[in-house]
């Protein structure tokens, strides 16, 4: 009788603690969790570009979520967020309850706000002169930093940073300059693209009108020369100057034939070029 009693002790015990053992903070059936709480998703976020987070936890039987961002709610274990502005970074926090035991935990992951390239620019002389040195710049808006490389000549260059220096080739006409900004965290870029003409001439100089005149009539010359970014011109025409592409002769009495000069100079450079024409002069008049 007595084993009989002792038998029925344990197995009244072993009840209790089986069912203990499926039962926390005052809940019915089987309740665990959060555990394992994570924020799934990029470190980073581009200004104006959307991003996706997903929450997530061990929960029995189930959790229910809460995610908040900018003093933002948003209820459920997905995210899609888009930050507006640049910020330093921001903090997400994704709270995880258990629908059974009230039981909650939160983890929070801080994001890197990371904004451009935008508004790539190269700048750096409008004009460039053959054999000359000259130093370019690209700059861009870009956070937390950008990289930089360059093209000329249908090459790309790395190791120059956000400077370069260019020396055009004495016959270049003009240097085209890329430039690439790549954000040094995401990798986006952007470019930005400049032509910039390089001084050359006067080339091809020559000197429009007849080839012969006649006494007491006008006469329109014209001296053209290719040239970049321009020419000065003046005529020499018997001892005397006169300036500019076009020049108006009137011959009042027969002489030999006349010779005229026209100089073209390149305004930059200042090289120059002459060309001479010889005209005929025919013809005399009549002084009553």
């Amino acid at each position: 009788m007595k084993d009989t009693h002792t038998l029925l002790i344990l197995l009244l015990l072993l009840v209790y603690l089986a069912g203990s053992a499926f039962t926390t903070d005052g809940g019915s059936g089987s309740t665990n969790g959060p555990l394992e709480l994570t924020i799934v998703g990029p470190d980073f976020v581009k200004v104006g570009v959307p991003r996706s987070f997903d929450c997530a936890a061990q929960c029995s039987p189930s959790c229910s979520y809460r995610m908040s961002i900018y003093g933002q709610i948003w209820q459920g274990n997905k995210l899609l967020f888009t930050a507006r502005q640049w910020e330093e970074s921001l903090n997400l926090t994704c709270t995880a309850r258990n629908d059974d035991s009230g039981r909650s935990s939160t983890v929070s992951k801080i994001l890197q706000v990371l904004a451009g390239p935008t508004n790539v620019s190269i700048t750096g002389p409008a004009l460039m002169t053959p054999g000359a040195p000259q130093r370019f710049q690209c700059n861009a808006d870009c956070r937390p930093s950008c990289n930089y490389t360059w093209k000329i000549k249908g090459r790309w260059l790395g190791g120059q940073g956000n400077e370069i220096i260019v020396t055009p080739e004495e016959l270049a006409t003009s240097v085209t300059l890329n430039c690439k900004a790549i954000n040094s965290v995401s990798g986006f870029y952007a470019m930005a693209t400049r032509k910039i003409p390089v001084t050359s001439g006067p080339s091809e100089v020559h000197i429009i009108g007849p080839e012969s005149v006649a006494v007491g009539f006008k006469s329109m010359f014209q001296c053209i020369a290719k040239c970049t970014p321009a020419c000065d011109y003046h005529w020499t025409i018997d001892g005397h100057t006169v300036h500019g592409s076009e020049m108006e002769m009137t011959v009042e009495q027969h002489v030999k034939p006349e010779k005229i000069m026209c100089h073209a100079q390149n305004t930059i450079s200042t090289h120059f070029e002459v060309v001479t024409k010889t005209v005929r002069v025919e013809g005399t008049t009549e002084i009553s």
